[in-house]
């Protein structure tokens, strides 16, 4: 067996060598993977856990070298670029930036364009938006599996334990196949002390729902998911506050850059920011009864410096390895801070230390 991941689809392509002539499934012939497969006594040739961009890229190059296959979606075809990320916040932008646009009076003056009384917007249709796009690219993604006749589980899939098998963790029902990929994608990071209940303090999860738009909200982490948030909120009428725990806003850019969308996305719009602190403590209010308060420590010397009361606060602080609760202990495969180790193939190995062995 090759347990490999699928990081990129370069790397996920590179999983597999072609074993057979290429061939696509005709229209007459619309049997499912499983039924086509049982090749060597398994069910499948491929097995991917996950469906995001790498497992779906993974299962499309698997099919184009005629192996049977199967994908655990968890229930999230497209995974969190899809369904959590960068359709729907990039719609919430597009939608958002309407709204400024047709705001900038000035602006608007060059192109000889008036607007007569207050710009308004409908905030659930502003979110609907961004959910309906996401739904409409997720069922075109589903339907190009569906059409090369890829097995869809919609459970998660777990490891088993055993070389070759993965579960359904909703049905329990254990598939089998010779070779299985890894692309369970991440989930967003939330720091310890920070309590989230995706109302008042919320991840990127939460935000892209748009359940309320706050007249003042703090956001922790000043990356370009933070970034992208401030840009939605101050178009539809929020102040924001950036807290970043390093000495500089948006530390992870190239500092040209950075001083460019400090220029263009920050200066002149209504935005603070703290930088050196530590959110050491979030806690979560009640709508339009109690704010939600912010307790900041010093990065350096962590002592307390400010508390802070919005209205509400995003965390953004990165992301991490979705490979919690997968099985991967029961299988031997040790991960740091959930990353696991592969080799120059991608293939998984049972350690991060040197000298480590490919899993069985």
């Amino acid at each position: 067996m090759r347990l490999v991941t699928a990081s990129t689809l370069l790397s996920a392509a590179a999983a597999f060598a072609p074993r057979s002539p290429v061939r696509t499934p005709s229209a007459a012939s619309r049997t499912t993977s499983l039924d086509a497969s049982k090749c060597g006594g398994y069910d499948f040739d491929v097995i991917i856990v996950g469906c995001g961009v790498g497992g779906h890229g993974a299962a499309l190059h698997a099919r184009a070298q005629d192996l049977s296959t199967a994908v655990f979606s968890g229930g999230d075809v497209g995974g969190t670029c899809v369904n959590r990320g960068c359709v729907p916040s990039k719609a919430l932008l597009a939608a958002s930036g309407r709204v400024r646009e047709m705001q900038a009076e000035s602006h608007l003056s060059e192109f000889g364009i008036t607007v007569d009384g207050e710009v308004r917007f409908d905030r659930e249709g502003v979110a609907g938006h961004a959910r309906q796009l996401a739904n409409r690219v997720k069922g075109n993604l589903e339907g190009s599996l569906v059409a090369l006749n890829v097995d869809i589980v919609d459970g998660r899939g777990v490891l088993t334990g055993a070389p070759h098998e993965v579960r359904d963790e909703s049905s329990g029902k254990v598939y089998t196949a010779r070779d299985i990929v890894l692309a369970p994608g991440s989930v967003p990071f939330v720091p310890p002390g920070v309590e989230v209940d995706e109302k008042t303090v919320y991840t990127s999860d939460g935000a892209l729902e748009l359940q309320s738009v706050p007249e003042w909200v703090a956001i922790v982490g000043s990356g370009y998911i933070g970034l992208e948030f401030s840009d939605v909120y101050t178009a539809l009428g929020s102040e924001v506050t950036f807290i970043e725990a390093l000495p500089n806003i948006m530390p992870t850019f190239d500092r040209e850059i950075a001083k460019q969308a400090e220029r263009l996305l920050i200066r002149d719009r209504p935005i603070d920011y703290r930088t050196n602190v530590f959110a050491s403590k979030v806690t979560p209010g009640i709508p339009g009864e109690k704010p939600v308060t912010i307790e900041m420590i010093d990065a350096d010397t962590k002592e307390h410096v400010e508390t802070l009361e919005v209205d509400a606060a995003m965390v953004a602080t990165g992301r991490v390895p979705n490979t919690a609760n997968m099985g991967l202990e029961d299988a031997g495969i040790e991960t740091s801070r959930g990353f696991v180790a592969v080799d120059e193939k991608m293939r998984v190995l049972t350690s991060h230390e040197e000298g480590s062995s490919v899993v069985p």
